[in-house]
């Protein structure tokens, strides 16, 4: 797998690789549009100050990141960041599952301008290898909204699961309290 790393730090003139094949990594087409974003556009969830990772500029690339890759559980996100030892030695504070569930739910519109642009350049990879004949924008626009639809459909299946194992105590003592013997 392709590791963020120390790509976050751009290169000069990197925003015009959005959608062009000038771009020679996934990472740095994503950068490259999270940079070309409106930052008045971005929803901040964490106060200026906090740590790098935490910006939403950063969070919109490693979302976009990992979705094109079809990573798409916020808390298997948190976890693959925590792991990344390129990121260790920049970032000291990681979003959490819950920080990174937020964002996507207060930025779509931006995820998926900087998702689309991840899977313009897939497509053309996939263009220079013969796998596909053309792109069809449509067919992207479509494919990223999907995405972005399966990490929420993921993070609530994962919700969902932490909810039906951790039954506290109380509500089953109740539960078994309220059913009397019949004489």
């Amino acid at each position: 797998m392709t590791t963020l790393g120390t790509r976050i730090t751009a290169t000069p003139g990197a925003s015009r690789c959005s959608r062009e094949p000038g771009c020679a990594s996934l990472a740095q087409t994503v950068q490259a549009a999270a940079r070309a974003m409106d930052r008045n556009l971005l929803r901040p969830m964490v106060p200026q100050d906090a740590a790098r990772s935490c910006q939403p500029a950063t969070l919109l690339t490693v979302l976009a990141y990992y979705y094109a890759l079809q990573i798409y559980g916020s808390a298997e996100i948190e976890a693959l960041l925590r792991q990344d030892v390129n990121l260790r030695g920049i970032c000291h504070q990681f979003p959490n599952a819950r920080v990174i569930r937020r964002f996507r739910r207060e930025n779509r519109e931006s995820l998926q301008v900087c998702l689309e642009a991840a899977l313009h350049f897939i497509a053309s990879q996939k263009m220079a290898q013969g796998i596909i004949s053309r792109v069809n924008n449509t067919t992207i626009a479509e494919e990223a909204r999907r995405r972005i639809v399966m990490a929420m459909f993921t993070d609530s299946m994962e919700l969902d699961k932490d909810q039906t194992t951790d039954t506290p105590t109380d509500l089953c003592y109740l539960i078994a309290k309220e059913q009397s013997p019949m004489h």
